[in-house]
């Protein structure tokens, strides 16, 4: 049966993405782009072993093809990389590995139906308590292979209540499947609608949701909840709501008294630099909570955010995150501030950091994936500053990630079955210089730490530092040369890895 299920979630992804694909389109907004890039990799521990370890050199060859489409009907961008590994020496065998990131949106009806889907093929740590870095093409044996697929169609409209109402629902299917280790799959089924009034003084808002989930190795959940809120808006810099609801919690690992929900939540934003947002939530499984803080100043971007909330593994994979998002500093600046469509903002904004060999996320940790929903609380603070010729970034986190709240049942195949509770912290400091026109210098410094509570002694530490030269070698080619080391200590004890990395990439058109 769950073979079926999964064949059927398959068949009505690929039918949506030839839908959207074969929507009627005007042919010069469709863009294709592809590249080429090239690494030497020579490791004197390539299997990042801390008893037995062994040199090796990786050779890659990493072609991409880009598919990109914006219009106000249409919007795709399609990426598809796959990854030829060679060892050198043979410590691993050879490997190809596929990544794909698609996401698109189609306004199937007017300013009434839409049809978005997202779809994310990656390799992925098995572990948070391993020693491989952030650039995880390297200790195979210790890599699982993630593919996830989401489907959300969204009605929006209007309904005559008395006064104009608007009306917002969205109804997601994602299915994650994982290859590795330990195989096996993850379907989330999500309904989430809005009610909300004309917008006055004091306004209101009706919400309703459920999430479903269903998995090989865990216990299926059925969550649904139903809550109203008032909104106050004494002028246009503040906005505070409260909330107050129902929530089945039938099947939660941790008894509660009630079923009620409630909360308050406040939006302050004074002036175009600063915006603070803050809301605060009573559930019958646990509170939860979101702040946000950002203030901007001409040459410098400040940010402090606390999380906590029930997460898993598929909306890890489907929301990207790390220590460091060089986006929210970007958006701030000339040239990208002033591109008004976010898709094309995004995009001007990922082709600038190619360039400069660097990614969006600076990812210190790999997160933590499971089949249960549980419990996340992050810290976050990050400052940036950018000169006439260089970015100075500096970030610090802290996260505790807690199973016994979410789904009942055995914990089994992940990291969670070592420990119950998982702790994270650290922090990173980055530097990119620009020596001249042609050519940069970067260099990262992260150290991290996780640990597992409950008296299970295990725990993970990792410090890593990249120094990486790029020099533009054509108007579409840029070539590096790096050295990272690695190092660390884990449960089998202290391992050390020292690598010089050598690429070259071209964007052919």
């Amino acid at each position: 049966m769950r073979s079926v299920r999964s064949s059927f979630l398959r068949g009505i992804f690929l039918g949506t993405a030839v839908l959207l694909v074969s929507s009627p389109v005007r042919s010069e907004n469709w863009r294709v782009s592809s590249g080429l890039t090239t690494r030497a990799i020579a490791s004197d521990n390539i299997s990042f072993s801390a008893a037995a370890p062994q040199s090796d050199t990786l050779l890659e060859v990493n072609p991409n093809v880009r598919l990109t489409r914006v219009s106000p009907r249409l919007t795709l961008d399609a990426n598809y990389a796959p990854r030829y590994l060679h060892y050198a020496d043979d410590t691993f065998d050879s490997r190809l590995s596929n990544a794909f990131n698609v996401s698109g949106r189609a306004e199937v009806v007017d300013d009434l139906f839409f049809l978005d889907l997202r779809a994310v093929s990656a390799q992925r740590n098995q572990s948070v308590f391993n020693a491989v870095p952030t650039d995880n093409t390297l200790a195979s044996n210790e890599l699982s292979e993630t593919r996830t697929y989401s489907i959300t169609p969204a009605f929006r409209g209007t309904v005559r209540l008395g006064d104009v109402a608007t009306w917002n629902s969205s109804y997601n299917v994602t299915r994650s499947d994982v290859s590795g280790a330990t195989s096996n799959s993850l379907t989330t089924e999500t309904f989430n609608g809005t009610l909300t009034g004309t917008p006055a003084k004091l306004g209101w808002q009706v919400n309703v949701s459920s999430v479903r989930t269903e998995s090989d190795i865990s216990r299926s959940t059925d969550r649904k909840r139903i809550y109203g809120s008032l909104i106050y808006r004494p002028d246009a810099t503040l906005s505070i709501t409260t909330r107050l609801g129902y929530e089945d919690t039938s099947n939660l690992s941790r008894q509660s008294s009630g079923n009620a929900n409630y909360g308050v939540g406040v939006n302050w934003q004074p002036g175009p630099r600063t915006a603070m947002r803050a809301d605060w939530d009573h559930r019958p499984v646990a509170r939860t909570n979101n702040f946000s803080l950002t203030h901007r100043l001409p040459r410098t971007f400040l940010s402090a955010n606390y999380n906590r909330t029930l997460t898993s593994r598929t909306e890890q994979f489907l929301s990207p995150s790390g220590a460091l998002d060089r986006y929210e500093f970007l958006a701030t600046q000339e040239p990208f501030a002033s591109i008004a469509d976010t898709t094309l903002r995004e995009l001007a904004m990922e082709q600038f950091l190619q360039s400069q060999n660097l990614t969006r996320y600076v990812n210190v940790l790999s997160p933590v994936l499971s089949d249960r929903q549980f419990l996340q609380s992050r810290w976050q603070l990050s400052a940036t500053y950018s000169g006439p010729r260089g970015t100075v970034a500096l970030s610090y986190f802290r996260s505790s990630s807690d199973s016994t709240v979410g789904s009942i049942g055995a914990v089994q195949g992940d990291d969670f079955a070592l420990s119950p509770v998982i702790t994270q912290q650290g922090w990173t400091a980055t530097y990119n210089h620009r020596l001249t026109a042609l050519s940069s210098v970067n260099l990262s410094l992260t150290s991290s730490k996780s640990d597992g509570r409950a008296s299970t002694g295990i725990g993970s530490d990792r410090d890593v530092l990249n120094a990486t030269w790029t020099h533009r070698l054509g108007a579409r080619t840029n070539g590096s040369i790096g050295l990272r080391m690695t190092r660390a200590t884990v449960a089998a004890g202290d391992l050390d890895e020292n690598a010089v990395i050598a690429s070259v990439s071209t964007q052919f058109f």
